[in-house]
């Protein structure tokens, strides 16, 4: 899901040809590299007026005294850093803006100090890399309509802030993906309709239309796999309802073979394996409150289904679907299903363990690589792999390393 949504901020940014101006950027000189971006229009020419504070010591320097007088809003009073994008790589270009725009003030008064220099590289920036209101107001637009890509992509990479501990859920999961992708896509829908009426420029409306373009593009593909409908409908605040509610007209079809395809799945690999019941009370439910959740309420089930008393004879998913919404926190409520619906429960767990993005994966071999240096270059896969689940567990808030060291030092 992250590369899909690289390649929907891409094209908002970018254009068509991302790849192209990558290839020359590449081969390109400095001069030539700063007219590169100058045909990028207002995110190009901040580009090379952000590089240029940062491309000496004292420039940086002169650009922090000016903050201390211009800087206004919720930049006052504060030293802020200006933060430079790394070539085709949205979310830098997106941090870019949004800490210009709190700076606005200061790098205006920096660009005009330009003005008066003998160097020929500062009048060229004063000259060509100037902002005025209206691209400022453009690159204010990018950054609002970027924002929830933004969040949904922060989100949809897991848990980062491992000291909110195990009572915070952690984004990140497949089941995610569709009502966030359908939220996406309203959110660009609602930006066409605007486009189309003139609310915005041209350089903006054909980034809108882009974008949408191409979160159509990859939408259309999550039908591929019943996974996708598979790890939302295992969600007992979801089910089938978000489907029936949502995919109407048309889309209906859609629904039918998920079901199809859905219950051919849980009877050739789920319904007859064997597994050890365990019986367990239903947990109450936890409140859980970020940007992406905030998403998610807004598009989840607005009824419940009408609840059916259940038969021994029925089998589990049958029973499952059958029961209305629930919102008990969703692996509580697996977990306290597993001795009434034993095989229903591991095939949830299964898909409801699939992550949306391999961000986390990537974590941990940049964490194992950082303990395989020369001095442990005995040190077993078996050994790495349990240092890295014990550092997990301890930084999520699972366990307490330092209460294990203390009954082991004292005896307790």
């Amino acid at each position: 899901m992250g590369h899909i949504l690289n390649l929907i901020a891409e094209a908002y940014l970018f254009g068509q040809d991302s790849a192209s101006f990558e290839k020359e950027y590449k081969a390109a000189g400095a001069p030539a590299r700063r007219q590169l971006w100058r045909q990028r229009g207002e995110l190009g020419k901040l580009h090379n007026l952000v590089a240029h504070v940062m491309a000496s010591g004292k420039r940086s320097e002169l650009f922090e005294e000016l903050q201390k007088t211009w800087n206004q809003g919720k930049a006052m009073e504060r030293s802020l850093k200006l933060v430079l994008d790394g070539g085709i790589r949205w979310n830098a270009s997106y941090a870019m803006v949004t800490r210009a725009i709190l700076l606005r003030d200061a790098l205006d008064r920096y660009a005009t100090k330009l003005r008066v220099s003998k160097d020929a590289f500062d009048m060229e920036t004063y000259e060509e890399d100037y902002l005025n209101d209206d691209e400022w107001s453009t690159l204010e637009l990018i950054s609002k309509q970027l924002e929830p890509l933004f969040h949904i992509t922060k989100a949809l990479e897991g848990n980062t802030k491992l000291t909110e501990g195990t009572g915070k859920p952690s984004h990140g999961a497949l089941w995610e993906v569709l009502p966030a992708f359908e939220g996406l896509l309203a959110h660009f829908e609602a930006l066409e309709r605007k486009a189309a009426n003139g609310d915005f420029n041209e350089r903006i409306q054909q980034s809108i239309t882009l974008a949408w373009n191409k979160a159509k593009e990859y939408y259309v593909k999550t039908d591929v796999s019943v996974a996708w409908q598979a790890s939302l409908v295992l969600h007992p605040r979801w089910k089938w309802q978000y489907f029936e509610e949502k995919w109407t007209g048309l889309e209906q079809a859609y629904v039918t073979n998920g079901k199809k395809a859905l219950k051919q799945l849980w009877e050739k690999q789920y319904k007859s394996e064997p597994i050890i019941r365990q019986e367990s009370a239903t947990p109450e439910p936890a409140d859980q409150v970020d940007y992406l959740e905030a998403m998610l309420n807004g598009l989840a089930p607005t009824g419940a289904a009408p609840a059916v008393r259940s038969s021994s004879r029925r089998d589990q998913l049958t029973q499952y679907l059958e029961e209305p919404v629930s919102n008990t926190p969703l692996f509580l409520y697996w977990k306290s299903k597993q001795g009434q619906w034993p095989q229903l429960s591991q095939m949830a767990f299964d898909f409801l363990a699939v992550p949306a993005m391999s961000s986390e994966c990537e974590r941990v071999f940049s964490s194992c690589s950082k303990q395989t240096t020369q001095e442990v270059s005995r040190l077993s896969g078996e050994m790495l792999w349990r240092r890295e689940c014990l550092k997990n567990w301890e930084h999520r808030g699972a366990i307490r390393m330092m209460s294990c060291y203390n009954a082991v030092w004292l005896g307790i």
